[in-house]
Formats: structure tokens, sequence, C-alpha cells
């Protein structure tokens, strides 16, 4: 619902993967960017389409549907994520269709006895896109100041030299996002089955989420090893793209669907008899916790199930006791002084929340950290690398410390 348009779609179909744009849209964004910003900003050629075969071109990219409807105008209407969300469409958009920036690159090399060092800086003559958009972090990056007054003739004094000696680093984690992007570029799944793909290798414990950065688990590896083992074809990278490509040609009638289905079938189900016979059970040994089973006493273990992890009673089939896991953040609970546990909505989204709920309704969304507010006392959250103090008449705020930072760790 937006302020004097009643109810609208703000964005075109927002599950495709496509990147295609329709002539009419194409005219009416460099139409836009000629009158607020000057012909020359206005891209010479249309943006490529890329070059992925795999996806859904039955939709547009998503786009705004009006550009004239600008973020700051629907800001109001929009809560914080939607505005959020809606500005990066439109800016990512709108940027698209326009020049790229252009830099002024100036180099020099200097002369130390049998040495030579370079310095370069670089500053921007046109801004063009980056006038819209940029990605996050990149207003943040430094160069090099060389003086006007320098030129070939000049002569430096070393005043300081600090060596640093710079070792090749490993590629770094997944992220979530990442994750999705390299999807993308293999052409496995769809954007509507990104996230529940992710959500099920969490569940199952086959990788585990830390500071953003997936990480791959010991029953994960072991599931591989044995999932390539045995159905190599299946696991193959290319196969869900193959697949894509022949289901395609089924949708067309240049294939019967029987064809693929007579040629596939028979291996998978050699395959998946001989696994049964040949590979071994693979047992995870039961984590236990400091939970007491409240009908015989004994402490509970953490097993894992479809939907995560839980708490059992090791006397099973006697006891068949469980309860949910909740992991503790070693925090007390500001109401009632039992545990803050990580907890999840419905939805996915992560809280903390005291154990004792609901009899006892203590929540927050950021985490709670074990230092008190030095001002008042009362519980900090981080929010970024800051922490802040909870209380209602209270506004410290303080900068992470490395001594804090591992405690929590």
């Amino acid at each position: 619902d937006i302020k004097g348009n009643g109810t609208v779609g703000l964005i075109t179909y927002l599950r495709t993967d496509s990147t295609r744009v329709s002539e009419e849209a194409d005219q009416n964004v460099r139409e836009y960017i000629g009158a607020n910003f000057g012909k020359e900003y206005v891209a010479v050629s249309e943006a490529k389409s890329g070059g992925n075969k795999n996806i859904q071109d039955a939709h547009e990219a998503i786009r705004p549907t009006d550009l004239n409807r600008t973020p700051s105008e629907s800001k109001e209407s929009l809560a914080r994520d939607q505005f959020r969300l809606y500005q990066l469409i439109w800016k990512r958009f709108v940027a698209s269709r326009m020049q790229p920036a252009r830099y002024e690159t100036t180099s020099v090399k200097i002369a130390a006895g049998r040495y030579r060092f370079t310095v370069s800086a670089s500053k921007p003559v046109f801004e063009g896109f980056r006038t819209v958009y940029t990605e996050a972090g990149e207003g943040k990056e430094e160069s090099g100041v060389l003086l006007k007054s320098l030129d070939k003739d000049s002569k430096l004094t070393k005043i300081d030299f600090d060596p640093k000696q710079h070792f090749t680093q490993p590629p770094a984690h997944y992220t979530e996002a990442a994750l999705v992007k390299t999807l993308e570029e293999w052409g496995i799944g769809r954007p509507s089955t990104y996230a529940p793909t992710i959500t099920t290798l969490l569940a199952r414990r086959y990788i585990v989420k830390e500071n953003k950065n997936l990480y791959v688990t010991e029953i994960g590896e072991v599931v591989n090893h044995m999932m390539q083992e045995a159905f190599p074809s299946v696991v193959d990278v290319n196969f869900t793209a193959n697949m894509e490509a022949l289901l395609d040609s089924v949708a067309e009638g240049s294939v019967a669907w029987k064809t693929i289905v007579s040629n596939f079938y028979p291996d998978l189900d050699e395959a998946v008899k001989t696994a049964e016979k040949e590979l071994e059970q693979v047992e995870t040994r039961d984590e236990v916790s400091d939970e007491v089973c409240d009908l015989c006493g004994r402490n509970m273990v953490i097993k894992y199930g479809p939907h995560g992890r839980f708490l059992a009673c090791p006397g099973f089939p006697e006891c068949r006791n469980t309860k949910p896991f909740y992991e503790k953040t070693g925090v007390p609970c500001p109401k009632c002084g039992k545990d803050i546990v990580l907890k999840m909505t419905r939805k996915g989204r992560k809280y903390y929340g005291c154990i004792d709920n609901p009899e006892c309704d203590f929540m927050i969304w950021q985490k709670p950290s074990v230092e008190k507010c030095p001002k008042c006392g009362s519980m900090m959250v981080y929010k970024g690398n800051k922490l802040v103090c909870i209380g209602e008449n209270c506004d410290y705020v303080s900068e992470i410390s490395e001594k804090s930072e591992k405690s929590e760790n």
C-alpha cells in the first residue's frame, strides 16, 4: 500500500533468474537516466543477457515496475527491510543501463639502488553508474595519494620502511550468497529451490553456519564420500543441468519422456541395490548433554532428526522422553535468571529467548553478551561491531574488544 497510489506491485516477478529486460522498460530507463543525470550517463548499447541457458526466461529480470516511483518517495509506506530491498532493486536496475565509471591512474616507479618500487593511485574522472549504485564496501576503498609536484627528477627520502610478506590464501569458505551464485553458474536448481536446499543441509547437519560462513561437518563429509562412491553420475555437477536440457526437449516434443526414463532408471536401480549391499552403515555417536531426563534421571543425549537436533533419553526404549534442543548462550535471563537460548521463528528467523518460555516471555533479536553495562548494569547485546545496552533509559555503546570477542566464541 503506497501512499497516494493505493495497492501496487513495486517490482516484477520476484522468483525469476532471467536477466532479460523488455524493450519498453529498456527505453524507459534510458529516458529516465538522460532526463535526471544527463545523456552522457546513458549506456551506448543494451546490457548483455547472461550466458546461462537454464534461466527461467518466461519472466523479465527483477526490476521496478515504475522508475518514477523512487525509493525515497516510497520509504514512508514500506517496512525497513522492504525499503532496503526495493532500493537495491531500483538502484541496480538503473545502474545497469548507465555508462561505466572512468578513472585516471598515475603510476610511479621509484629507484632505490638496484631495487625498483612501484606506487600507483587513481581518481575518478567520470562516476558513471557509480552515481547510482556501488557494491557494499566500495566506498571505503583507500587509494594512494600522489603529489602533483612529483616528476621524474624528484628525489625522495626514506622516512620509514615497513616490510610485509604476503602468503597465498586458500579459497574463502562459501557463504549462502556465494553458494547460490555457484549453483546459478552450474545451472543447478532454480531460485525457488536454493533456500530449501541450504535449509535441508543445515537441518541435517551436513553443514554448519558460523559468522556467515558455511562449513562441512564430519557427517557431511562421510555422506558426500558415500554418494560419490555409489552414485557418481547423479552427484556430478553437470547432472542437473543435463537433466534440465533433456526435460526441455520433452517439453518441446523432440524427445519422448519414456526414452529418458528407460535410459536413466536401470542404471540408477542397479546402483541403489549395490549401495544397499556394499555401503557400510554410518553411525554417529550421541553427544551427552548436561540436561537431565525428567522421567529417569539420566543425562540426555543430542540426536539428529529430519528437522535438526533434539534431546532424547539414552534409556530408550524403556524411557522415551524427548525434548527440543536449544543452543545455550551462557547468559542468564534478566527476568528469571534461567538460560537464554537460541531459538527460531516459524519463518526461520533466529532470535534469543528464555528457555522457560512460555512462563517467561523474555526475547531479543540480537545476540546477548556476558558483559554487563558498566553504566546501569543491564544486559548488553551485539549490534554489528559494537555492544549496546538494552536498558530503556541507557544509551551506553562500546566497541567490541578482542578479549570479549574471544570469550564469547
